[in-house]
């Protein structure tokens, strides 16, 4: 199955050649993957991940699954938004760059090229083939109750948004784990950030190879 870098190598032309700035997605196959009782079943935190890819396909069902719109005639969206601000914006820290994900386009823009897990995420997050960050635009919503934090109702959006990752990758055959650990200083200087921009939370999306613990 087509994987991301290879396909980063089909649009770019040459590994010396630049990293492509948008990459369209494919259309989700809504009628793939286990059933929904099986999902919630098979829910759980991985821990090892490794580098190996995920399938193109696969990488588009799962962006789509997050947060992509699922009722085009509204523009709403897979998981709930207070007041249907859509403030959070999804982003896919991948080792040839950091991507936002255009709902509505269903495509991956370019932020920043190059390899910057170490930022996303500690540890092995910072080796696995996918970090995603969840960000809080609070211009649209209002900062939080500390300087630099998001407000109260992004925090229980972006949970609606990483569930649906836990329940999309337990039906994919994927593992991941929600976690800390991103340096929001450095990640705003690389992705060029504005002020109103918070990182609310990481997940980390991969192929693993150790079990998980029952309690997560």
């Amino acid at each position: 199955m087509k994987t991301l870098s290879l396909l980063l190598l089909t649009l770019a032309g040459s590994l010396l050649a630049e990293v492509p700035s948008t990459i369209s997605l494919r259309a989700p196959a809504r009628s793939e993957g286990k059933l929904l009782m099986q999902a919630l079943q098979e829910r759980q935190s991985a821990q090892g991940f490794t580098d190996r890819e995920i399938p193109f396909q696969t990488l588009s069902d799962l962006f789509w699954a997050a947060f992509g719109i699922n009722r085009p005639e509204s523009g709403k969206r897979t998981a709930p938004s207070a007041s249907n601000r859509q403030e959070i914006e999804v982003y896919g820290v991948f080792p040839q760059g950091i991507y936002r994900y255009d709902a509505k386009a269903h495509a991956l823009v370019l932020v920043a090229a190059g390899d910057h897990r170490a930022l996303s995420g500690r540890g092995e997050a910072a080796q696995a083939a996918l970090d995603l960050l969840y960000i809080a635009d609070t211009a649209k919503t209002g900062p939080g109750e500390k300087p630099g934090s998001a407000n109260t109702a992004s925090y229980v959006n972006v949970g609606f948004i990483a569930q649906n990752v836990y329940l999309y990758c337990a039906s994919a055959g994927l593992g991941t784990r929600v976690r800390g650990g991103w340096d929001q200083k450095k990640l705003a200087e690389v992705m060029n950030l504005p002020p109103t921009m918070v990182v609310v939370l990481g997940q980390t999306v991969g192929y693993t190879t150790v079990a998980p613990s029952p309690k997560d």
